[in-house]
């Protein structure tokens, strides 16, 4: 059973509400989804023991603080160091997001650079690591769209049709 099914519908309503602004008062949680701040507060403990809201962070536009150019880096690993090796770079900062994935390469960074020549340090710097055994580097030249936040359906489990 997956963690979803534990969510219910006020669940959801206040994970999109905060999906909206994290920053909101639960008293206005409260007074928009027509409960009191009581059950805001108490539902929103539980949603954060529980590991569904892991925390709170600003959405910060990465290129008016310095971060001008995002890559994306596909990399094969030698076998059996696949994990060994994305701990290792996820302990860079400039790395944002790294995933395990089929095809060519066995795993995708998305990471932000200052600048070419902080993106060509981070790549050298990889490839002297005896277990990556080569990179593709893409560059982002337009962001269309990117958003961190998770989609929040307002459809409990076992609904069915559009919310």
């Amino acid at each position: 059973m997956s963690q979803t099914s534990n969510l219910d519908r006020l669940d959801l309503s206040i994970l999109q509400e905060l999906n909206v602004d994290a920053r909101r008062s639960h008293r206005e949680l409260a007074h928009r989804l027509k409960v009191s701040p009581t059950t805001i507060s108490s539902r929103i403990q539980r949603l954060e023991r529980d590991g569904v809201i892991r925390g709170y962070v600003p959405l910060l536009d990465d290129e008016l603080i310095g971060w001008e150019l995002t890559a994306m880096i596909g990399i094969r690993i030698s076998k059996g160091r696949l994990r060994e090796v994305e701990e290792r770079l996820a302990r860079d900062p400039r790395s944002y997001s790294i995933y395990d994935v089929t095809g060519d390469f066995d795993a995708l960074l998305i990471g932000r650079f200052r600048d070419r020549r902080d993106l060509d340090r981070f790549v050298k710097r990889a490839l002297q690591d005896p277990y990556i055994e080569r990179t593709n580097t893409q560059l982002v030249l337009n962001r269309v769209k990117e958003d961190r936040r998770v989609p929040v359906q307002l459809r409990a489990p076992g609904e069915t049709g559009s919310p």
